[in-house]
């Protein structure tokens, strides 16, 4: 035992913490989202936070099993492992969540304890409970208090899903990535579901033949084909010089094998 804990002593800590929330999700997490479904408790924010609650848990514990796998097997180099950076972000953001939970937390106690004016006439979950609860909740708290507590709900419950969405698309890509390496040719989905093409895709032209870089542009291919025909008339023609002095020969010299006279017919 004392060797496991020095070679993992985060290993207890996160046993505890799966059977806390583990047993928060029964006891507390699912019996309100039953609620949702329901309609015990109507759409709207209140309802977006146990939904995006229970999905953190949910997603936390399932991560912290499949840590305990990778222990169990002997896997080596655990700690650089990408599951403990997704441990790290649940974590933080089960603790950015702390605040809103001990706001809320008596009207969650509220809706999970029994209904005192339904206890005679059904079970706690029963048809009267419900209806107990539904008529308690609409004379429960005032409009500005509601209010502000639906903002601060909203503020955290957005933020939270907004990160879980995020974390989700980077375990997709991670997947796609371990799965297919030319992972980055493939296509890629937009948010209005539409997919945009790759370079390469694009530039999928069949068997082409190879051409040289100047050719993908007319303008500087005839821009160095002029360049070139200038160099040659050069050699052909002499450009025309204003005597300013005595001329004294040729400033390159003469070569005597060139030939430029013209030839007369008769």
């Amino acid at each position: 035992m004392e060797l496991l804990k020095k070679e993992a002593p985060e290993l207890q800590e996160l046993m505890d913490d799966f059977k806390e929330k583990l047993q928060e999700v029964i006891d507390r997490l699912h019996p309100l989202l039953k609620m949702v479904r329901s309609g015990i408790i109507p759409p709207g924010k209140g309802a977006t936070y146990v939904e995006t609650k229970f999905q953190l848990y949910l997603n936390y514990c399932v991560n912290i099993s499949f840590y305990l796998v990778l222990k169990a097997g002997h896997t080596p180099n655990v700690r650089s492992h990408p599951v403990i950076n997704r441990l790290v972000q649940y974590r933080n953001l089960i603790n950015e969540l702390e605040p809103l939970d001990q706001q809320l937390e008596p009207e969650v106690s509220f809706l999970l304890q029994p209904s005192e004016e339904g206890a005679g006439e059904a079970r706690p979950g029963g048809v009267g409970a419900q209806k107990a609860r539904r008529k308690q909740m609409e004379k429960q708290k005032p409009a500005d208090t509601q209010t502000n507590t639906d903002g601060v709900a909203q503020e955290k419950t957005s933020k939270t899903q907004q990160t879980l969405k995020s974390a989700k698309l980077k375990k997709e890509e991670d997947t796609v990535a371990e799965d297919n390496p030319t992972g980055d040719q493939m296509e890629e989905e937009e948010e209005d579901g539409k997919r945009a093409i790759t370079y390469e895709i694009s530039k999928n032209k069949g068997l082409t033949p190879k051409r040289k870089k100047e050719e993908r542009n007319p303008r500087v291919k005839l821009r160095k084909k002029f360049r070139k025909a200038k160099i040659r008339r050069k050699g052909q023609v002499r450009e025309p010089r204003t005597e300013l002095k005595r001329y004294d020969g040729e400033f390159s010299g003469i070569k005597a094998g060139v030939k430029k006279s013209t030839r007369l017919i008769t």
